[in-house]
């Protein structure tokens, strides 16, 4: 990091974790996308002690976008439902090996915090929310869209930038989640996901 960077974290007492380093080994078929760093970071990320918290990697895809894949496992999202957001976010920079690697990381690996007062009240309380609140968001990305697509249509006018499409498809995904077919974008606690792999089942069992 910059030495600007770490004397403001030092002036604001921000701490910082390096889990990719930390969680290095010198073995030559090592990665960071491993069972040791993502159980780390997500008990890191579910344990209020640690709030505010900002979770970023050199490219904001590679080593973010799997976490947070992770970490809908754990809040019991649909596989449907996790990739699509892994998709919406990563662009046509995801990698079906990050898109496997959350189908089988196992949730049971992660170890929740067991004291009351610790787990963030957007984890225990995921499907509460303020609903007239939430009309007016959508209501704005409606109107963010509208204008996208019109720019999209209009020959006038210069095409969208990279981001700008890629903001196009974040906001898809945010109204197709308000939808009434994703009511069932999470599993029921009861439910184990089913087999839906990404790799072809040559045994067909």
């Amino acid at each position: 990091l910059l030495r600007t960077v770490v004397k403001f974290f030092e002036d604001k007492d921000v701490r910082q974790h390096n889990l990719g380093l930390e969680a290095w080994r010198p073995e030559p078929d090592w990665t960071c996308l491993c069972d040791e760093f993502l159980k780390d970071a997500l008990e890191m990320l579910l344990d209020v002690r640690n709030h505010p918290v900002l979770v970023c990697c050199t490219s904001g895809i590679f080593q973010t976008a799997p976490l947070v894949g992770c970490l809908r496992r754990v809040q019991n999202w649909s596989l449907t439902a996790i990739l699509d957001e892994y998709r919406a976010f990563a662009g046509p920079r995801g990698r079906l090996t990050h898109e496997q690697y959350i189908e089988f990381f196992d949730v049971d690996l992660v170890t929740l915090p067991a004291e009351e007062g610790r787990l963030p009240a957007w984890f225990i309380d995921y499907n509460l929310m303020d609903f007239q609140q939430k009309a007016l968001e959508l209501d704005g990305l409606r109107q963010q869209l509208r204008m996208l697509q019109a720019r999209e249509s209009d020959e006038s006018q210069e095409r969208l930038t990279a981001e700008e499409k890629l903001t196009k498809r974040r906001i898809h995904f945010a109204l197709r989640c308000s939808d009434a077919q994703w009511s069932t974008m999470l599993c029921s606690p009861d439910t184990r996901m089913g087999k839906q792999s990404l790799v072809d089942d040559e045994d067909d069992d």
